[in-house]
């Protein structure tokens, strides 16, 4: 009964029985309660456990965001000092590299708002901005270092993914420039 909508450019595997998944890219989950079922899946070096929830999870190497429409989910890890719960309306993100974990607040309307055709951010990194364009534009976006942690708040259209970095691009200031097969965002 579970339902299950991925991103593009994303894969789900079933990683030791029907209630164990490996995820990579973006998947928007519809879980009905089962106490006796408890649905487990493996993003990045996060796990996320759940018996009957509703919620979204985006992950890659780098980094793993976990929101909550309903119902809850428990975030573990092995760099994450204690198992986190996940209430309706709650955001987690993992930082992979820093091991460092934050919550956060949402309207429930704006998690797995890229079924919609939208993302929406607050106070996001562009190099997180970037990764996630990255499944909508077919191509790589490269951020410099120095850009990496520059800060966006919006919500892009992703109809198009090239339209929506070229959107991206103007709102930051800056240019977006074509680089072998993929862009480069840069001052």
């Amino acid at each position: 009964g579970t339902q299950i909508e991925l991103a593009p450019h994303s894969s789900l595997k079933v990683d030791g029985g029907q209630t164990h998944l490996a995820l990579d890219g973006g998947a928007y989950f519809t879980v009905p309660h089962d106490p006796d079922r408890q649905l487990s899946i493996r993003a990045g070096s996060v796990e996320i456990s759940d018996i009957g929830t509703v919620f979204d999870v985006q992950a890659d190497a780098d980094a793993v965001r976990v929101g909550v429409s309903s119902g809850q989910v428990r975030v573990s890890g092995a760099r994450i000092a204690r198992p986190l719960a996940l209430d309706e309306g709650s955001t987690l993100t993992y930082d992979a590299k820093t091991g460092k974990a934050a919550t956060g607040q949402v309207g429930t309307g704006e998690i797995g708002s890229w079924r919609s055709g939208r993302l929406t951010y607050d106070n996001a990194a562009l190099a997180l901005v970037a990764h996630d364009l990255e499944r909508y534009a077919g191509a790589r976006v490269a951020v410099p270092d120095n850009l990496g942690e520059r800060r966006f708040s919006g919500t892009l259209a992703i109809g198009d993914g090239q339209a929506a970095l070229i959107d991206l691009a103007q709102v930051m200031g800056l240019r977006l420039r074509r680089s072998g097969a993929g862009y480069r965002l840069e001052p």
